[in-house]
């Protein structure tokens, strides 16, 4: 549960602050993991200009202990109901590398017509081997570094063939009425009201909501002390009129996700949750 994972965090900073003697140990005889890092550049390419806008970013590795680092990719296409299997695009052993692939070169490797990939995802799975010849990947990735966007792993990204994103769809205050089951708790919240925000970010076609839970973790967690009081930010995408969240983490390093179904009567529903097992259904109203 997550009170235990609290818990553990408390211990470990009295334990840290605790200590009069720091531990001095040599950095270099420490054994250093099979590790990629990737700064994401783009990930949207626009269906405007599918050649100049591609899917980049730089592969590096913090140790000189990485001999080759194989990209995969697998398409997503019928609004998440069909998806190909994993296709090679290239095998990296030079670092750092900047990676570029676009729209075009996706296409090809899938044989389809460029226009067949509008509003469709692209998911990148990476293969690190060591020069010790172990093989790490995102599965065998600790749960810290696939939380944290400060980790910078580079084993699994996502990027999608967009089209032009229209702020006014989205963007305003709302006033929001929750449904929620939170797998900690034995009872239900209904009717929660929470105030939401959605903005505009620096890239097209994302947008940032105010606070991604609906007060929900205020309702619940933050009410018995295992988290702060106040909103809990995220990351909505759009492509092609397909409004999710992305890029989103709780606390505790969960990953958010929630899919925005626009109403004929101006309101948003958003059914979402965490992959840790919060689930809720909100209703936004433009205030």
């Amino acid at each position: 549960m997550k009170l235990q994972r609290y818990i553990a965090i408390i211990l470990l900073a009295v334990l840290a602050f605790a200590c009069e003697t720091p531990m001095l140990i040599d950095p270099d005889d420490v054994d250093k993991g099979i590790y990629v890092t990737f700064v994401v550049g783009n990930t949207n390419i626009n269906s405007d200009d599918i050649a100049g806008t591609p899917i980049t970013g730089t592969f590096d590795t913090p140790s000189e202990n990485v001999a080759s680092h194989d990209v995969y990719v697998k398409r997503i296409y019928d609004d998440g109901a069909s998806e190909s299997d994993y296709v090679l695009v290239e095998s990296i052993t030079t670092f750092p590398y900047d990676f570029s692939v676009d729209g075009n070169e996706l296409a090809a490797l899938f044989g389809v017509p460029v226009e067949e990939t509008f509003a469709n995802f692209y998911q990148f799975n990476c293969e690190a081997t060591g020069t010790n010849g172990e093989v790490a990947d995102y599965d065998n990735l600790h749960n810290d570094l696939i939380g944290s966007a400060e980790q910078l792993q580079g084993f699994r990204f996502r990027g999608a063939v967009v089209c032009p994103s229209d702020p006014d769809v989205i963007v305003g205050t709302y006033t929001s009425v929750t449904n929620s089951t939170f797998p900690d708790f034995a009872d239900p919240v209904v009717g929660l009201v929470h105030t939401i925000t959605i903005t505009t970010t620096d890239e097209e076609g994302f947008y940032a909501i105010s606070d991604f839970t609906f007060g929900t973790y205020d309702h619940f967690y933050a009410a018995v002390g295992w988290c702060p009081y106040g909103d809990w930010p995220g990351t909505i995408q759009d492509v092609c009129g397909n409004f999710f969240l992305t890029n989103t983490f709780d606390p505790w390093g969960e990953t958010g996700f929630g899919d925005f179904t626009f109403n004929a009567d101006g309101t948003i529903t958003v059914v979402g949750g965490t992959n840790y097992g919060e689930i809720w259904t909100a209703v936004l109203t433009k205030q």
